[in-house]
């Protein structure tokens, strides 16, 4: 046996959980009066850290999902988790804590089932980051030998669909610079001649200016001369976009218009005589736009918006964006520790927004049972969330029981916060449209708004949010759609659990290495449109576009 000190019995607080790293792997420590038991650290269902879950009446609860696991046998306890814990053997030396991470708890009453060996549960013979990028450098290995999917198929998915540097740089090509429509801007963001936004699509900085004849344009922010980004500021007006570096400038489509001493001086000097300033323009992206809402694409011959985006999807991109124009209220930006996918995956995933969400389910916006739609379209690309708000009172007493995120009793200080003024020819008080790859549409009851995924590699990704009304608006509803947006944004009352679980997701997959995720929930539909919350069937069917697409 090999006995480690993990910590002292003062710094674990009575029914409290406190994480530790032992060699490498976390593990949980727990107090209960003054026994302290040890399990694994990582949820076995989604692998988020359950140092940040919640422990009552002997059990941990995983942040994520709600999983719950007992603290004594690590038994798993309810759904989604189904696969216990490991518990590891404890002793005290004084005031110090001892694990042996080779021997079970003594005292466990139902006995675990093993978690698998990390290095056999791999699928590719690797044991760290480094390994994977030295592997990915070498280009005797074929892109199919060192990334295979597991046998099981779309209900799991492999850790290196999300950490992996190779793999990220791959959606970027096959991707954000493939065969799609990116979003870039709100046209309203740049009403006039002359005005500008920077943007991105996927990590590349594109800017986003309206010409004088009118037309929009969207070029890469880098200068064909020396690489550098030249348009500083997030927004504004200009008639031409000048280099701070080498001063080359350029005008409103991309063109280039002027270099500082082309000739050079006294006849010495200069660009040579056959330099073809056509030539050199900025790179120019394919533009479409629907509806007040711009998207760009690097390739030209990219089919029809409408067609992109489907029948069903574009019926509710439709019914959001009605025809009435467009009109800016502001934004907010962040980012997230987590890969960009999960954000996709977490508005497929109306599981979690039924038990996560405390002010979801306690005010009816979102609740198993409630009337609603998981869409995806054929592709999987795309998909909605949509729910009609029910009243509270008709949420039964056995829903209340599962979702434990219900709080019976929590009140509005302004009631008018909830208050669902119908707008929209649509059946649905709220829909979460994710349009692949970089776009989603928030209408939650009246507050309104586009998400616009910006990935910085496989851990972390920005978000810039962009909240609007429609000119039509008067003032009172222009206060009504403010005052709902508190829901949204980065410390908003729905935003902020996502950001954290997205957060715990990440670190599981960073913390513990080379497993797999689960996905088996709704195994009725194998992919794809689900008329139920309690449904992972749109995930699947993004990983089913998404391993087509990366030829994986």
């Amino acid at each position: 046996m090999a006995w480690q000190r993990v910590a002292s019995l003062s710094e674990i607080a009575v029914d409290a959980v406190l994480g530790v790293d032992v060699d490498g792997s976390p593990v949980a420590l727990y107090r209960l009066a003054n026994e302290v038991f040890a399990t694994a650290g990582i949820c076995t269902h989604a692998m988020a850290l359950l140092s940040d879950g919640f422990v009552e009446d002997g059990k941990i609860e995983c942040p994520l999902h709600q999983g719950q696991f007992d603290i004594r046998s690590g038994k798993a306890l309810c759904a989604p988790a189904t696969e216990d814990l490991r518990t590891y053997a404890v002793k005290f030396d004084g005031d110090e804590v001892l694990i042996d991470m080779e021997q079970q708890a003594e005292f466990t009453q139902v006995i675990p089932k093993p978690m698998p060996d990390r290095q056999a549960a791999r699928n590719f013979p690797v044991t760290d980051t480094r390994t994977i990028s030295a592997t990915n450098s070498d280009p005797e290995l074929a892109l199919m030998k060192r990334y295979v999917w597991p046998a099981e198929g779309l209900t799991r998915i492999p850790d290196w669909v999300y950490t992996d540097q190779t793999i990220y740089e791959r959606e970027v090509e096959k991707i954000f610079h493939g065969r799609t429509w990116n979003y870039v801007a709100l046209e309203c963001e740049v009403p006039n001649p002359g005005d500008f936004i920077r943007s991105n699509v996927g990590p590349t900085p594109v800017v986003v200016v309206r010409a004088a004849d009118c037309s929009i344009n969207v070029f890469e922010n880098r200068c064909s001369h020396r690489a550098a980004e030249f348009c500083r500021e997030l927004s504004g007006n200009t008639k031409e976009f000048v280099c701070p570096y080498h001063q080359w400038s350029y005008d409103l489509h991309g063109n280039l218009a002027g270099i500082p001493f082309r000739r050079g001086v006294n006849g010495k000097g200069g660009m040579p005589a056959d330099f073809n300033a056509a030539q050199h323009g900025l790179r120019r992206l394919n533009v479409t736009s629907h509806r007040g809402v711009v998207f760009a694409s690097y390739v030209q011959d990219m089919e029809p918006l409408q067609d992109y985006l489907g029948p069903e999807v574009l019926k509710e991109f439709e019914a959001t964006f009605d025809g009435r124009k467009p009109r800016l209220l502001g934004y907010y930006r962040h980012t997230l520790p987590g890969n960009w996918k999960l954000y996709h995956e977490n508005l497929k995933d109306p599981y979690h927004a039924t038990l996560l969400h405390t002010f979801l389910v306690t005010f009816g916006l979102l609740v198993a049972g409630n009337r609603s739609l998981m869409l995806a379209d054929a592709t999987g690309r795309h998909g909605v969330m949509a729910s009609a708000k029910s009243e509270r009172k008709s949420i039964s007493t056995d829903a209340k029981k599962e979702m434990r995120a219900y709080r019976d009793g929590m009140t509005l200080a302004e009631p008018r916060f909830m208050d669902f003024i119908e707008e929209f020819d649509s059946p649905w008080s709220v829909t979460m449209a994710t349009i692949w790859p970089n776009l989603i549409i928030q209408r939650e009851m009246n507050t309104l708004g586009v998400r616009q995924i910006v990935p910085t590699g496989p851990h972390e990704f920005i978000m810039k949010w962009t909240m609007f009304g429609f000119e039509g608006d008067d003032d009172e509803m222009t206060r009504h759609r403010l005052r709902q947006g508190n829901l949204m944004g980065p410390a908003g009352f729905l935003g902020l659990e996502d950001n954290e679980a997205i957060k715990f997701v990440q670190d599981g997959m960073r913390h513990v290495p080379g497993r797999q995720h689960l996905v088996k929930l709704d195994p009725a539909v194998a992919a794809g449109t689900s008329d139920s919350l309690i449904s992972e069937a749109s995930i699947r069917a993004m990983y089913r576009h998404w391993r087509a697409e990366m030829g994986l």
